[in-house]
């Protein structure tokens, strides 16, 4: 059995969105024929014997250890962009584009200061590209998706003629895995509303929001419907299933607090509508089987076009008669299967309408409806593709084949660079030769000048040498010359002296008388 890892950005534990939801029953329903390692980014106090489940730091924790044996990595959202390393292990990564974030993130932050939001939206969409950039293989919820996120792979190259090559329909690179139901049927196991809240008798009809209040729905509208209908209906209670979202993370919603504030003040607040905290996954039948209207709206804007309203699929599961706006692919399904009616946006009267002709209906009316849908939607054949990929998981064939802007910017600059920097040195390298050549004859001019000085120099002092030396001689010649009338003279004057002392003695004798 091939060893399949799932890693999942959101909390699956037993309070979980619908993003924990996917990621529970995707990795049991291939466990069934892959060996599954689910890590959530949690403590979870869900387990089961068919697959492993771990938990890990999503910003800076490490999933080498379950990822190095993997043949196939499942992963969304931000797991890429803080575990990067993913891609270098050779495994195969699937990615999961269920959830346009980037539209719903254009509603949830447009109350934002432009300085916080701009930066935030930017790094959203590096987030998305690497996703879409490092993927064999992607799934999407819906056929729509799939069209926005094959324009988005277009843009970025992975539509290519080794994609088209390896199949025209595209269907080996993106396929639809849409949010599916369980196999087993919906059991009411303890009175949760109905006899439970002081305020909802059990012969109250409930009316079930059967999922968050993000700000890319619109509650508002059926608070106001509520407000219209009460007077002469009140009977009716509103209870939504959750306020607060089980991941911290996802903080910052404004429409809870909008739709509490809105229900205070036309006084239907803890009297016909109530708000829960969050419902956990296993109790969701006892809610949906105690309601008699399933209800889900929002406003007209993109998201909607694109959107999957996961709780909308329990609701099916639970044969819960559905009141949805249009604009989704929802609301085609409602029509489709007649599941219950459609409304348009912001129309309260319609809306209010709608809630009436449903629940005059009753639940018995949309079963058999409602049996067709649900033969569709289990989670063991929605799958399929992506058990396919699974069993079969191979790179995508385009990997490596094509540039994508910045590498070739990069490419372009560097070629830029190698040429300016060959020209560069091979200026230089004449700078050199000639700065050398012109030094060399310097040099030799310079050598040639000081041998000729030496040599001129040595000349000069070679002739001074010679006549001071034959200037020496004739003056020694002289001074012989001269010693020899010295000697002479010494001679002479020695006679004279001589002579002169003879006759002086002579003198002194006759004076003396001594030769008397």
């Amino acid at each position: 059995m091939n060893r399949v890892l799932v890693i999942s950005s959101d909390t699956v534990d037993k309070n979980m969105g619908g993003m924990g939801v996917r990621y529970w029953e995707i990795s049991k329903s291939l466990a069934k024929h892959c060996q599954v390692t689910l890590a959530v980014p949690n403590q979870t106090e869900l387990s089961t014997d068919s697959l492993q489940v771990v938990s890990f730091d999503l910003m800076k924790g490490d999933l080498r250890q379950w990822a190095t044996d993997s043949k196939v990595i499942i992963l969304q959202g931000a797991v890429l962009h803080f575990h990067p390393y993913l891609r270098e292990l050779g495994v195969p990564l699937v990615v999961d584009l269920y959830d346009p974030s980037l539209l719903e993130g254009l509603v949830w932050h447009d109350h934002d200061d432009w300085n916080t939001w701009l930066p935030a939206y930017e790094e959203y969409l590096r987030v998305q590209i690497e996703l879409l950039r490092a993927g064999d293989f992607f799934f999407c919820a819906s056929e729509r998706q799939r069209d926005y996120w094959l324009g988005w792979l277009h843009a970025l190259k992975r539509i290519n003629p080794h994609t088209f090559r390896d199949d025209p329909t595209f269907r080996k690179l993106i396929d639809v895995v849409s949010f599916g139901l369980p196999m087993d049927e919906p059991i009411h196991q303890k009175a949760v509303l109905k006899g439970v809240l002081p305020e909802i008798c059990s012969t109250d009809r409930v009316i079930l929001w059967a999922g968050g209040l993000w700000d890319w729905l619109d509650p508002l509208t059926v608070i106001r419907a509520m407000a219209e209908l009460v007077p002469t209906h009140p009977e009716l209670k509103l209870y939504f299933l959750g306020t607060k979202h089980p991941n911290s993370v996802l903080t910052g919603m404004t429409m809870p607090h909008k739709a509490i504030q809105l229900s205070k003040e036309l006084g239907l607040y803890g009297k016909h509508i109530f708000f829960g905290d969050w419902t956990p996954y296993e109790d969701r039948a006892d809610y949906l089987l105690e309601a008699d209207l399933s209800i889900v709206a929002h406003t007209e804007h993109l998201e909607t076009h694109f959107s999957f309203r996961t709780r909308i699929l329990d609701c099916i599961w639970a044969r819960l008669p559905l009141v949805v706006t249009s604009g989704d692919l929802m609301s085609d399904w409602v029509v489709s299967y007649n599941l219950g009616q459609v409304v348009s946006p912001l129309n309260v009267p319609a809306m209010s309408e709608a809630i009436i002709k449903v629940l005059s209906a009753g639940r018995q009316a949309f079963n058999a409806s409602f049996e067709n849908a649900r033969n569709a939607l289990v989670w063991d054949q929605v799958i399929s593709p992506l058990l396919t990929f699974c069993l079969r998981p191979n790179p995508a064939p385009d990997k490596k084949h094509y540039l994508t802007e910045t590498e070739r910017m990069a490419q372009a600059k560097d070629a830029f660079l190698s040429q300016v920097v060959t020209e560069k040195d091979a200026f230089l390298n004449q700078v050199i030769q000639s700065k050398d050549a012109f030094l060399n004859q310097v040099i030799q001019s310079k050598d040639a000048f000081v041998e000729q000085v030496i040599k001129e120099k040595d000349d000069f002092w070679k002739n001074i040498i010679m006549e001071k030396d034959a200037q020496l001689e004739r003056q020694m010649s002289e001074n012989a010359a001269l010693q020899q009338r010295v000697n002479a003279n010494d001679q002479e004057l020695a006679r004279l002296y001589s002579y002169r002392f003879v006759r002086a003695y002579i003198k002194v004798r006759r004076f003396l008388g001594w030769d008397r």
